[in-house]
């Protein structure tokens, strides 16, 4: 609650959790990195859970572990909006149609089951980004979105580039500027593509990488309220005992 007593809106950021088939004893496993971060997001009474790309690592993944990823994303009590990075594209027979996860009611695949954006009237919050549809390089970030909604947050897979280094990283595929950041005006931007948490850009906007859960230990939470806007938190993940 606010101290004016509205309740914020809550948001789950989460990225990476590349799941495949490697269940090793000792190891990271992405269904239990899945399943804790739907916990974490229940236990901060989450409005929405963003994953904001590569949920799954690669096209090899089992059917098995495929239709497991499902069932663990069909039990989240909250909407789930989830972003194909460049390991999970929206190809033609892609991973999140493998798996049955388009379809599932309370999960929303942009590029697939919403081309760019999507609302969520009860909240006045519109979810924006521009899907990989390949492994190809792609500009993750473009013109930015007109405003519809009170909020808006912008999801987007890549890797940000500081105007310092942007010559010499001048090879990196799938590059983020500082003014690319900025020109969509968010209320806050949810990156994926670095297993590290971090801020990035000049603080025009709040743009945040929320690391991967098994690399990071936590997730990114995201507040917005009137006046303040995006409050953003790093609260740990729930592991299982």
């Amino acid at each position: 609650m606010t101290e004016h007593g509205e309740r914020a809106i809550v948001l789950v950021h989460s990225s990476d959790l590349h799941v495949d088939d490697e269940i090793v004893k000792g190891r990271y496993n992405g269904l239990i990195g899945l399943r804790s971060v739907i916990d974490t997001a229940v236990a901060q009474g989450a409005d929405v859970l963003l994953l904001a790309g590569d949920t799954f690592d690669n096209l090899r993944v089992s059917e098995a572990v495929l239709r497991e990823a499902a069932a663990i994303l069909s039990s989240a009590p909250m909407p789930v909006v989830m972003l194909p990075g460049n390991h999970d594209p929206a190809t033609e027979n892609c991973l999140f149609r493998r798996a049955g996860i388009i379809g599932l009611n309370n999960v929303h695949v942009l590029g697939i089951t919403h081309a760019e954006s999507i609302v969520f009237d009860d909240h006045g919050l519109e979810i924006c980004g521009h899907a990989h549809r390949s492994f190809a390089d792609m500009s993750p970030l473009r013109a930015p979105w007109p405003r519809t909604t009170r909020w808006q947050v912008v999801m987007a897979h890549g890797h940000y580039v500081s105007p310092d280094d942007w010559e010499s990283q001048s090879h990196r595929a799938w590059k983020i500027s500082d003014d690319e950041l900025a020109m969509t005006e968010a209320d806050y931007i949810a990156l994926g593509h670095w297993d590290r948490p971090t801020p990035a850009g000049d603080g025009r906007v709040p743009a945040y990488y929320s690391g991967s859960p098994d690399l990071a230990n936590t997730v990114n939470v995201i507040r917005l309220t009137e006046p303040a806007g995006a409050v953003v938190e790093r609260v740990p993940v729930h592991w299982p005992q």
